[in-house]
């Protein structure tokens, strides 16, 4: 948990010298991934992984449109693309569950005792006491 804190820490220091970049971005893209980095970061921090999963989808839609309306420099791009990867592997692994432990199977046979499946018990007779008789 304390590395998906500091990636999304690093992801929002990403996103905070997005105004100094050389090319400038408009000021509500840089608003809207600043609050999207702390969505995400809320949702991990309350183990809802899905959310923040769905929120970096978002996240990652508004840098490809920064990236394609040309607004972001490349190494600036590829820095924030960097830290919305990293952080979507860790809430990726996070969110999978993990799986339940098989049982070990026991290594001694059972043993097969009176009135088991594998040794029935003394059939009924016939005869003294029996009233059907």
């Amino acid at each position: 948990m304390r590395r998906l804190a500091a990636l999304v820490v690093a992801a929002a220091l990403a996103l905070g010298g997005c105004a100094s970049a050389p090319l400038s971005i408009d000021a509500s893209v840089t608003a809207t991934m600043q609050a999207g980095v702390v969505e995400v970061a809320d949702a991990a921090a309350n183990g809802d992984y899905e959310s923040g999963l769905a929120r970096l989808d978002e996240l990652q839609s508004v840098l490809d449109a920064a990236i394609a309306d040309d607004v972001l420099s490349a190494g600036k791009a590829a820095s924030i693309q960097a830290a919305i990867d990293a952080v979507r592997a860790d809430l990726t692994e996070l969110a999978t569950p993990e799986p339940e432990p098989t049982p070990e199977p026991s290594t001694e046979p059972e043993k097969p005792g009176k009135g088991s499946e594998d040794k029935p018990g003394k059939p009924e007779k016939p005869g003294k006491g029996n009233k059907d008789n």
